[in-house]
Protein backbone atom coordinates (compact mmCIF):
# COMPACT_ATOMS: atom_id res chain seq x y z
CA UNK A 1 0.00 0.00 0.00
CA UNK A 2 3.07 2.30 0.32
CA UNK A 3 4.72 1.96 -2.84
CA UNK A 4 4.82 4.50 -5.61
CA UNK A 5 2.52 1.89 -7.67
CA UNK A 6 0.08 1.21 -5.90
CA UNK A 7 -0.38 5.00 -5.22
CA UNK A 8 0.00 5.77 -8.54
CA UNK A 9 -2.66 3.81 -9.36
CA UNK A 10 -5.15 4.68 -6.74
CA UNK A 11 -4.21 8.27 -8.04
CA UNK A 12 -5.57 6.64 -11.70
CA UNK A 13 -8.82 5.68 -10.16
CA UNK A 14 -9.69 8.70 -8.58
CA UNK A 15 -8.74 10.72 -12.02
CA UNK A 16 -11.02 8.09 -13.53
CA UNK A 17 -14.36 8.58 -11.07
CA UNK A 18 -13.66 12.26 -10.33
CA UNK A 19 -11.65 14.09 -13.36
CA UNK A 20 -8.10 14.85 -14.05
CA UNK A 21 -5.93 17.04 -11.32
CA UNK A 22 -2.62 17.58 -12.55
CA UNK A 23 -1.53 19.26 -9.86
CA UNK A 24 -2.37 16.28 -7.79
CA UNK A 25 0.12 14.18 -10.39
CA UNK A 26 2.44 16.56 -9.88
CA UNK A 27 2.75 16.94 -6.11
CA UNK A 28 1.93 13.93 -4.53
CA UNK A 29 4.43 12.27 -6.16
CA UNK A 30 7.10 14.86 -5.51
CA UNK A 31 5.74 15.35 -1.39
CA UNK A 32 6.08 11.63 -1.01
CA UNK A 33 9.13 10.77 -2.48
CA UNK A 34 10.42 13.73 -0.43
CA UNK A 35 9.05 12.77 2.80
CA UNK A 36 10.37 8.77 2.34
CA UNK A 37 13.80 9.80 1.77
CA UNK A 38 14.03 11.97 4.90
CA UNK A 39 12.57 9.17 6.87
CA UNK A 40 15.25 6.62 4.96
CA UNK A 41 17.86 8.60 6.13
CA UNK A 42 16.84 9.10 9.56
CA UNK A 43 16.58 5.39 9.72
CA UNK A 44 20.02 4.44 8.26
CA UNK A 45 21.47 7.36 9.94
CA UNK A 46 19.96 6.01 13.78
CA UNK A 47 21.47 1.99 12.25
CA UNK A 48 24.56 2.88 11.43
CA UNK A 49 24.68 4.80 14.96
CA UNK A 50 23.30 2.07 16.76
CA UNK A 51 25.65 -0.39 15.08
CA UNK A 52 28.81 0.96 14.92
Amino acid sequence: MAATPTAMANMDTLTQKFGPLRTAFLIVPIVAAFLVDTINISIIVFYINLFS
